[in-house]
């Protein structure tokens, strides 16, 4: 897997890099690197796209692996969910819009966030968040 997973614009709005098969046309995330990286060609998938489905993360992940609030009384649920961009591909991400306001077809954008990490660092990823203006890119 490359290291470029995803690009952001000044707005903080976000794009997935891809790869797209020089020879069928099919899409997959991430862009391969390695033996097949000439396979494929580099995309930027549409920054906007549909919520296929979600789930609710009520209770606090096991850490390690995740990083964050683990105590029950201060977690803050968050959705996880598949992202429909273009006609080729559905994305999984972190969903940072209201749990409680999620809705199968919403339009949705992907946007750049912040999270800890274990060293006390940050880093950035991509998340997906309800589009404002519906789905136009």
């Amino acid at each position: 897997m490359r290291e470029e997973v995803f690009v952001v614009d000044q707005a903080w709005k976000a794009r997935i890099v891809a790869g797209r098969n020089r020879t069928n046309g099919q899409i997959v995330f991430p862009n391969p690197a390695g033996e097949a990286e000439g396979v494929y060609e580099r995309i930027e998938l549409p920054q906007s796209g549909t919520l296929w489905t979600f789930t609710i993360q009520r209770i606090p992940p096991k850490n390690p692996p995740y990083v964050g609030v683990t105590d029950p009384d201060h977690y803050e649920p968050y959705g996880v969910g598949y992202v429909r961009l273009g006609d080729e591909i559905m994305i999984e991400g972190r969903l940072v819009t209201d749990p409680e306001s999620l809705r199968i077809g919403m339009p949705m954008d992907c946007v750049a966030i912040s999270l800890a990490k274990a060293d006390g660092g940050e880093m950035m990823t991509y998340a997906f968040a309800a589009s404002e203006q519906g789905n136009n890119s």
